[in-house]
């Protein structure tokens, strides 16, 4: 049974904001290996501080974006979080979800059999395309290299 299969949809009717979407998408992929370590933290701190859709997100609001995905994490499993951010992400953020998604995968260096589980069904559910996806992964691999 896979990451999204039919046990793992979401028993709510939670609908997220762009900006709760994308960072859910970010944090289903640090918790695919059962724990968020520093550097995929980093990674995701990283992204947002890049990102255009985050520039207006105070810190207080920030820390209840992430107290509301780790509730849903909690709650829904990582499944139903992606389910959720997924209907609540706008197409054009799709590849850029995924694109850091994989960095975060490739941030602790090692990227463990749950991670690729989740990345391939990551980027069957964000509908990216296998020649965009593959090239999405080797360019975070030659990233994360060092």
């Amino acid at each position: 049974m896979g990451w999204f299969s039919a046990g793992n949809k979401p028993s709510s009717s939670d609908t997220f904001t762009k900006q709760e979407a994308f960072l859910a998408i970010a944090l289903a992929t640090s918790a695919a290996d059962g724990s968020i370590d520093e550097s995929e933290a980093k990674s995701i701190f990283a992204y947002m501080l890049q990102m255009k859709m985050f520039d207006s997100i105070k810190e207080k609001q920030l820390s209840e974006m992430f107290k509301k995905l780790i509730t849903v994490l909690q709650n829904e499993g990582v499944g139903g979080l992606v389910a959720i951010a997924k209907s609540s992400l706008p197409n054009e953020l799709r590849e850029t979800a995924f694109s850091c998604a994989v960095d975060i995968a490739f941030a602790d260096g090692v990227v463990d059999d749950s991670e690729k589980e989740l990345l391939n069904e990551l980027q069957k559910v964000l509908e990216v395309s296998d020649e965009i996806g593959g090239k999405i992964v080797d360019v975070m691999a030659i990233k994360n290299r060092g």
